[in-house]
């Protein structure tokens, strides 16, 4: 499963409310069997190039090396984790009869695989991602959680935030294409790019450095700073604003 159609579904996904009572409730995908028990558990999964998280828990992602997969936490907690295969997506949240008032614990979830296409973070958990390399990246972000990228190194990177979550992103993108709905943000001061497309509907901000053209198209109060050496074509209605070389 790659989530190739987010940034339509993104704007819907902020009317989505994610209340501290919620329920796992994602039957997608192959469930993974986990082994070990107490405040540790493995899963036994390879072959996937994606990682997506749904909900409160947190996710810690390696890039190089072989497949694996662990969960670290409360065992109570660790018995309503659900892991699972969705085509080449790994898909992390909890089981469907998990319910939670609020006062429930997270798990870490730690992710090892060769190399990722895709990032998604649904709800209001934290995804770290330590490297990414290759043609291309997707971030998603809709709800409240956060998606960290240490190391970036693509042609082109592409990234959604719907809803208060941020994206936090360093390294370089040959072309960045940004969507904001909402009062998220990009924070990229340490992400430089030769090329952007970036566009804001709400109050969210956006920072990046691009040293070439951008297109900017800003709807409402959200502001976009894209350095000293951006040559920006601007779209503007609202009080956003707008920083480039011109």
């Amino acid at each position: 499963m790659r989530l190739r159609h987010c940034r339509t579904l993104l704007l819907v996904a902020i009317a989505t409310p994610l209340a501290a009572c919620q329920i796992g409730g994602d039957d997608k995908g192959r469930a993974l069997d986990a082994n070990g028990s107490g405040t540790s558990r493995t899963y036994a999964v390879a072959n996937f190039a994606d990682v997506a998280l749904r909900g409160s828990d947190d996710v810690d992602v390696r890039v190089g090396g072989g497949f694996s997969v662990r969960a670290e936490g409360p065992s109570e907690e660790l018995d309503k984790l659900r892991i699972a295969l969705d085509g080449d997506t790994l898909v992390i949240g909890r089981k469907r009869n998990a319910l939670s008032w609020g006062d429930a614990q997270k798990v870490k979830v730690f992710v090892t695989l060769p190399r990722i296409g895709q990032g998604v973070v649904l709800g209001s958990g934290d995804m770290a991602i330590d490297r990414v390399d290759g043609a291309k990246f997707e971030g998603v972000v809709a709800g409240s959680g956060t998606l960290s990228l240490a190391a970036l190194a693509v042609d082109e990177a592409e990234l959604s935030i719907a809803g208060s979550g941020d994206a936090q992103v360093a390294g370089t993108a040959r072309m960045l294409k940004v969507n904001v709905a909402g009062s998220g943000n990009l924070r990229g001061t340490g992400l430089r790019s030769e090329g952007a497309e970036v566009a804001v509907a709400g109050s969210g901000d956006v920072s990046a450095q691009v040293s070439g053209d951008a297109k900017v198209s800003i709807l409402g109060s959200g502001d976009v700073n894209l350095g000293p050496q951006a040559k920006c074509t601007v779209s503007k209605m609202g009080s956003g604003k707008v920083s480039c070389a011109q």
